[in-house]
């Protein structure tokens, strides 16, 4: 039996991670926005060798692997491999949010995996800061997982292999709808339906909208936003994989949306409004025009998440 270092870990570790939506149209890998729908990891361990139980709730119950093909997993393992903790792990997860459609669920996992891994040792060997930088690194981009640690709308980008990143400031009623299609897309696939070049008039459109973007929202023109969200850099050549995305926007903005685009990568659709009746109204207008294109879907209507991840440490 193996005496497991008793003052080196805490007991339980609780992590509460919440969905994040990315792009917002025109900023691409740029800007990410976290949103009041939550995964939520509770780890805790036994000072005797042993393995890893994985016990999943919700979204990914029947097909996501309780092995070390786990994505959880996976990023714990980064930092306390199993030579190094090689105890008995319970790992028990409520999934909430959608695997696959946009909603950062990749990037919610893996922040959650090294967060919890950190936290069983107070932060002493890996800070908060660099498990930060490590799940951006491991995602390929910061917008999500920036978004998902630090909540509201955040702007980051890669700065000498480090996250800079900056919250902006938003409207305190806006809201939000997300439409689901019933069909996944993974992040991997759509990113390779981009282009290594795109021409000098597409990144001069896109951003000149950014900038509008940001503007509109930080001084509450949400009329702007349906001019602003218009993306020509990555939603035009994800539309191959992406059925009924040009019909379900417009519809959104029909009724009543200030604008609309791919959720991150997709295939869900955001829109933006303000909290309401009017999220409702949206959303069955984006479930009837997926369904004119022969989709199943649903819809969420959601806040903006302020407060960003969470960890409670049980000693």
């Amino acid at each position: 039996m193996i005496a497991a270092p008793m003052e080196k870990y805490r007991r339980r570790v609780r992590v509460r991670i919440p969905a994040t939506t990315s792009n917002l149209g025109p900023g691409f890998d740029v800007l990410g926005m976290a949103l009041k729908l939550h995964n939520e990891l509770e780890i805790s361990w036994l000072p005797i060798p042993g393995e890893v139980r994985i016990e999943i709730e919700g979204e990914g119950f029947a097909n996501l692997p309780r092995s070390d093909k786990n994505l959880v997993l996976q990023a714990f393992r980064l930092i306390l491999p199993k030579s190094r903790f090689p105890y008995a792990l319970r790992m028990r997860m409520i999934n909430r949010i959608p695997l696959a459609r946009g909603l950062g669920s990749s990037a919610a996992a893996r922040l959650g995996g090294l967060l919890a891994a950190a936290a069983l040792r107070d932060f002493r060997d890996s800070g908060v800061a660099d498990v930060v930088a490590q799940a951006c690194a491991l995602e390929g981009h910061p917008d999500n997982v920036i978004a998902a640690f630090h909540g509201g709308l955040c702007v980051s980008i890669w700065d000498g292999g480090q996250p800079t990143w900056l919250r902006l400031r938003l409207p305190r009623d806006l809201g939000v709808v997300v439409c689901l299609p019933d069909f996944e897309v993974s992040t991997e696939k759509a990113r390779r339906l981009l282009p290594a070049k795109v021409p000098l008039r597409d990144a001069v459109h896109n951003a000149s909208r950014l900038a509008l973007l940001i503007g509109a929202l930080e001084r509450g023109e949400l009329g702007l936003l349906k001019i602003a969200m218009d993306d020509v850099l990555h939603q035009p050549y994800r539309r191959p994989i992406m059925r009924g995305m040009d019909a379900v926007i417009a519809a959104a903005v029909r009724a009543g949306a200030f604008g609309a685009a791919l959720s991150g990568a997709g295939p869900s659709i955001l829109a933006l409004t303000l909290r309401g009746p009017k999220q409702a109204k949206i959303g069955r207008a984006m479930q009837k025009a997926f369904f004119r294109s022969g989709i199943e879907s649903r819809y969420l209507a959601l806040d903006v998440e302020p407060a960003g991840a969470r960890i409670e440490i049980e000693t």
